[in-house]
């Protein structure tokens, strides 16, 4: 029998059984692996409706309750890890040794925001003599989640945690590409102790993003995904508290005094992890120009020796993309950059030993590509890194933050002051320095330009999840209170 994944609203399964259905695709082996239901208009209302009405409920209770269920949602995420590292890798390809590793930083994730719920605080404000002011943080309500499809448990809990923590209700969307693992998270938090309807998931297409985000009740909208949606969702969603990660292009800059051995084991992880498709991931590898052919040398060895197979084998580093249509739009992206004059130093293809099944690329490293090609210029969202050259460090800066995108970049250098002079000018959320995508609930991280508005992590991630209410009451009877003169 076929399974049919279904909607998650009111604490149940959504049992529609004349509702159209999509399939959802293994990378891997190109099959069928389930048929999902796309959820209707009227549904997508009704999620709506009870997560505002289980969320007034929510907000009630106290600050101890609701942190103990957060707790209790880890540990259910943990104990349900291995069904759902396979639900991962199933949808996208995800190699197993990745998705396991997943249900712990979850974890991490609903432990962090547990704490943080009594830490969502105002402000005495000292300013008007006989009177108290001060701010409270209040819940937005409900909140619309759109998820991207690169890494879903994870996304859901990093977005899903601190929008609970806060006080408010959610209406989850995952990526019609990634929908399996998010109806199994909402009934562990069901089980952890949420009210029903607090959380529930929609599934389909970019029709029930829109229906989601255009709703009336919708008082907030996390995305994450690409430039061009965003805008349309920023346009369709006027008026609400909005925050977004659109993606990146991130410089990796190595300067000639790096720690090069350790460079080169970054660069290459830093790029191919999770088969490129990573929103910081560093896809353009910006060398000192004295020590470039060395080091580009170095990155090809390494990553011709790099593991490419089954995802479900724990000994592959890299799967398939995560679908056909994201397999045919990097391998445009390559042709292109060779129809350009770009050379590749290693891949540019289908790899030697993959069959002819599932959507595999060899990871591949480009030189000399035009400063102006899309090989450089754009998010490509697979295992392709572009390498540029440069002189000195003010060249170094140039390139790096010559791009639309500004989500993070990275730097090598041992030179104390170069590292801090680079990063205060490089035009991102976040830098990395010796090291590569260090990542934790508790460090904020969005994006500058066209990577993002707001911030999904640490203190910040609460601005975009309540609303500031300011109080200002007389307690002095002598103080004068503004009125038109007798």
């Amino acid at each position: 029998m076929t399974v049919v994944e279904r909607a998650f609203i009111g604490g149940e399964r959504v049992q529609d059984t004349g509702a159209a259905t999509f399939a959802s695709i293994d990378p891997a082996t190109e099959k069928v692996i389930a048929q999902v239901a796309q959820t209707s208009h009227e549904q997508v209302d009704a999620a709506v409706q009870t997560a505002a009405t289980a969320q007034r409920e929510w907000a009630r209770r106290s600050v101890d309750s609701r942190a103990s269920t957060l707790w209790r949602w880890g540990e259910l995420i943990l104990a349900a890890g291995d069904e759902l590292a396979q639900l991962d890798t199933y949808d996208i390809g995800r190699p197993i040794s990745d998705s396991t590793n997943d249900p712990a930083a979850c974890a991490r994730a609903t432990r962090y925001w547990a704490g943080m719920a009594e830490q969502i605080r105002g402000d005495q404000l000292p300013t008007a003599p006989g009177h108290l002011s001060y701010t409270v943080r209040e819940p937005i309500g409900v909140v619309a989640i759109i998820l991207p499809w690169n890494g879903p448990m994870l996304s859901l809990c990093n977005r899903v945690a601190p929008a609970l923590a806060c006080g408010n209700g959610v209406v989850v969307k995952p990526s019609e590409w990634s929908p399996m693992s998010a109806g199994l998270l909402a009934e562990l938090a069901l089980d952890a102790g949420l009210p029903a309807g607090l959380l529930n998931v929609v599934l389909g297409d970019g029709r029930v993003g829109a229906a989601l985000v255009e709703h009336r009740d919708v008082g907030g909208v996390s995305f994450t995904g690409s430039v061009a949606t965003g805008r349309t969702i920023a346009r369709a969603a006027a008026g609400k508290t909005i925050t977004m990660e659109l993606g990146g292009k991130s410089a990796n800059i190595v300067f000639a005094d790096a720690d090069l051995e350790t460079a080169i084991d970054a660069a290459v992880w830093g790029v191919f992890a999770n088969t490129g498709q990573v929103c910081c991931a560093g896809t353009r590898l910006i060398v000192e120009r004295s020590i470039a052919d060395e080091f580009v040398t170095n990155v090809a060895q390494r990553s011709v020796l790099l593991r490419v197979g089954d995802p479900l084998d724990p000994q592959t580093q890299l799967g398939p993309v995560a679908s056909k249509t994201q397999y045919d739009r990097v391998n445009r992206y390559l042709d292109d950059a060779v129809s350009g004059g770009a050379r590749m130093a290693t891949g540019g293809g289908r790899p030697a030993d993959a069959g002819e099944v599932g959507y595999y690329i060899a990871p591949t490293v480009v030189c000399d590509a035009a400063p102006g090609s899309g090989i450089v210029r754009e998010e490509i969202f697979g295992p392709v890194l572009a390498v540029q050259q440069f002189e000195d460090e003010a060249e170094a800066v140039g390139l790096a933050n010559d791009s639309r995108y500004g989500l993070a970049a990275n730097i090598w250098t041992e030179n104390a002051g170069r590292m801090l002079r680079v990063a205060d000018q490089l035009e991102v959320g976040t830098v990395w320095g010796n090291t590569s995508r260090v990542m934790d609930p508790a460090l904020p991280f969005g994006g500058f330009k066209d990577s993002g508005v707001g911030n999904a992590y640490g203190d910040a991630a609460v601005e975009g999840l309540t609303r500031l209410k300011r109080v200002s009451v007389r307690y002095g009877t002598d103080t004068p209170v503004p009125r038109w003169p007798r």
